[in-house]
């Protein structure tokens, strides 16, 4: 039942936020403070510190995505709605002056390999940067409600691609930064938190340990989103 009251209660405030936030309008504001986020995240020890970063794919982490390239680092991204798994762009292979072209979300992109989860690759993440709606001093996280980003965590944790020191940053409005958000068990929480105009780091210290919770999740699911599908089956024969 605690989990049944957080989710009202995230629900709710999603609700005051988006109401008193139009949606175009809070994209607008992230959208034209992206280039001073993308230079807020490098100034990070724990950005400079990670070889391999798992980048949301959309407009708002373009020129992230394009940083962690020049930097030298590996550019993780999720397929759309995660139905093909994750991407890898490796800058190692890519003459510098096409790294930016190479940091594209889209397909087809050249530069771009499909991971081979079924085959036995792992990439170790260090660093997952993360959307928010709102988030809290505490590490609180508040999202778009769909719940994708918090299973993708879940399943970059199953594969075995998270290690105990892997950060979470998320990237929120300065407006919707509150003292504390309530979370679930299978909610993300936030080691630092980047706004238009700040950087801080929360007081959640903990490593990055999110289950998958299969019986939320229907045969459609599992059959659309491969990872899911390839760790169901890993699940049952483990269990036999």
């Amino acid at each position: 039942m605690e989990g049944h009251r957080i989710f009202a209660l995230k629900n709710t405030l999603r609700e005051q936020l988006t109401s008193a936030t139009e949606a175009t309008a809070f994209d607008a504001l992230l959208l034209a403070s992206a280039g001073k986020i993308a230079e807020r995240l490098r100034r990070l020890l724990v950005y400079r510190n990670a070889s391999s970063v798992l980048v949301p794919p959309t407009a708002l982490f373009r020129q992230t995505g394009v940083n962690v390239l020049l930097d030298g680092k590996n550019l993780v991204f999720s397929s759309p709605q995660m139905h093909q798994g994750f991407y890898l762009v490796n800058p190692q292979r890519i003459p510098r002056p096409q790294r930016a072209a190479a940091a594209s979300f889209r397909s087809p992109n050249p530069w771009a390999r499909r991971i081979v989860h079924r085959g036995g690759e792992k990439v170790r993440v260090d660093l997952l940067l993360m959307p928010c709606l709102s988030a809290s001093r505490d590490g609180g996280r508040l999202g778009d409600g769909s719940g994708l980003m918090d299973l993708q965590v879940a399943c970059l944790g199953a594969l075995g691609w998270l290690h105990p020191r892997t950060a979470v940053v998320g990237i929120v409005p300065e407006a919707n930064l509150l003292d504390t958000i309530p979370m679930k068990s299978t909610d993300v929480f936030l080691h630092w938190i980047i706004t238009e105009h700040r950087t801080l780091q929360t007081t959640w210290h903990g490593p990055v340990q999110v289950p998958i919770v299969w019986e939320l999740l229907d045969k459609k699911t599992l059959r659309r989103i491969d990872v899911l599908f390839f760790l169901k089956g890993q699940k049952i024969s483990s269990s036999t």
